[in-house]
């Protein structure tokens, strides 16, 4: 219910927000066509099929009444094929967030560069190359492939090491590539092999790794590493997303204030993916609307700054999510919006516990009216002794997501990716011309044609 209580809130302030961003609509409209380069933040919701968009604007709306608005609405212009260059149909991060970046198709893996390994100059290294201002946020590690895919060329998503390292060498001029670069990741540029930490603070460049610290920043550029790996999922934790846009879009609205170039800002809300993989609607639940909000602070950025380029799309849909399942024509949003926390804690901490202890312990945290044979069900799990701890969470995990899913009616066809199109939205200027059906190469070159 806390949970429940917390998205109704933030859903007020996307309705205030609402009400304000159509006041100030024909401000934005009357940038369509900028003397000047605008901004452009693009957010990338990893995994973030429409029908994840329809989930979230669900689970925050009442049966019976008119449903929720949400900051996605008004932005929406058309749809994006997201296939990579191989007969597979169906992408991965990497391959799809290459073609974002660069507007070209590459394999599935691929970093920067197209099938034949050649980098290929992406949207942020045209932008640098002009002297704009730069930056990238994951909710992952940002050396995970979709920031990866904005900054470095390497020919396989595994490299984080060596990501990690373009990340700190990387330079155009006296400068990094990026400005700003904010998520997790910190294991891969402290390692035991090489901590270039202490060398970049020696540079110049600005370490953080607490919010805090982050908010009291006033220079660039910066490396913010909140994490070893991903951030905490949203369910889990105090949502992150909208802060750290908020303090890139301060550090990057203040440098072009002062140097009168504009900025490209990359924001990716990395683990609604990892929700649809683990097949946690709860956990994607919460992912989205933390990237929800996220865009609202973009779009209050824009209500300031009109020459603003506001896109949202997804690299792919994760999970074959359906809302609705066996047969039956109901899908129960209140009790996906009364679970308390994702798959990733619960599973280990019956781990910890006695069979006779997972009822009490799990009861407070689904909240769902689950029924006697349904609880003995899930008591009666065959856990054989000869198999790891990690065997072990991967059975709980697969009889948690079949009873989640059974009790609010939740399907799921896959734990990897599908082949559906995603969602385009965009505001601001150059909007109008990713109106329709495109192709995700067609956002990449868009981009680079703004940027040039």
């Amino acid at each position: 219910m806390f949970r429940r209580t917390l998205l109704i809130a933030s859903m007020g302030m996307f309705l205030s927000a609402c009400g304000q961003n159509s006041a100030t609509s024909a401000k934005v409209e009357q940038a369509k066509t900028p003397s000047a380069p605008p901004n452009i933040i693009f957010l990338i919701g990893d995994g973030m099929g429409f029908e994840f968009i329809s989930a979230y604007r669900y689970a925050l709306s009442q049966p019976g009444q008119a449903l929720a608005a949400t900051p996605f609405d008004e932005m929406l212009v058309g749809a994006a094929t997201t296939y990579p260059d191989d007969d597979t149909w169906v992408t991965d991060s990497a391959a799809s967030a290459t073609a974002l970046a660069t507007g070209v198709k590459s394999y599935n893996g691929a970093i920067g560069v197209d099938s034949e390994q050649h980098p290929q100059q992406t949207m942020m290294e045209k932008a640098r190359e002009l002297g704009w201002h730069t930056g990238a946020i994951s909710t992952s590690q940002v050396t995970h492939a979709t920031p990866a895919s904005f900054f470095t060329h390497h020919p396989s998503r595994q490299m984080y090491n060596e990501i990690a390292d373009s990340f700190a060498s990387t330079k155009f001029g006296d400068k990094w590539s990026f400005d700003v670069l904010l998520g997790g990741g910190m294991s891969y540029f402290n390692r035991a092999d090489k901590n270039w930490l202490p060398e970049l603070s020696q540079q110049g460049m600005h370490i953080v790794t607490d919010y805090q610290q982050l908010a009291n920043t006033q220079e660039l550029p910066v490396l913010g590493l909140f994490a070893p790996v991903a951030l905490p999922y949203a369910i889990d934790a105090q949502p992150r997303l909208a802060q750290l846009t908020r303090n890139a879009l301060r550090l990057l609205g203040e440098a072009q204030a002062e140097s009168g170039k504009p900025f490209a800002l990359m924001i990716e809300g990395s683990k609604i993916d990892w929700c649809g993989h683990a097949n946690d609607i709860a956990c994607a639940i919460g992912e989205v609307n933390d990237f929800a909000q996220a865009l609202q602070v973009a779009k209050d950025f824009q209500q300031e700054h009109p020459n603003t380029l506001i896109v949202v799309t997804a690299d792919h849909s994760t999970g074959g999510l359906t809302l609705g399942q066996g047969g039956v024509y109901e899908w129960h949003s209140d009790r996906v919006m009364a679970i308390e926390n994702s798959l990733e804690v619960l599973v280990p901490e019956l781990l910890t516990r006695s069979r006779d202890q997972w009822r009490d312990y799990l009861q407070p945290r689904l909240n769902l009216p689950m029924s006697d044979a349904q609880w003995q069900q899930l008591l009666e799990i065959e856990l054989a002794g000869s198999l790891d701890r990690s065997a072990h969470e991967k059975i709980l995990e697969k009889a948690l997501v079949a009873l989640i899913s059974e009790v609010t009616r939740t399907g799921w066809t896959t734990t990897g990716h599908t082949a559906v199109d995603v969602p385009i939205m965009a505001t601001g200027p150059y909007a109008e011309q990713l109106r329709g059906y495109k192709d995700n190469t067609e956002i990449g070159k868009l981009l680079l044609q703004i940027v040039r």
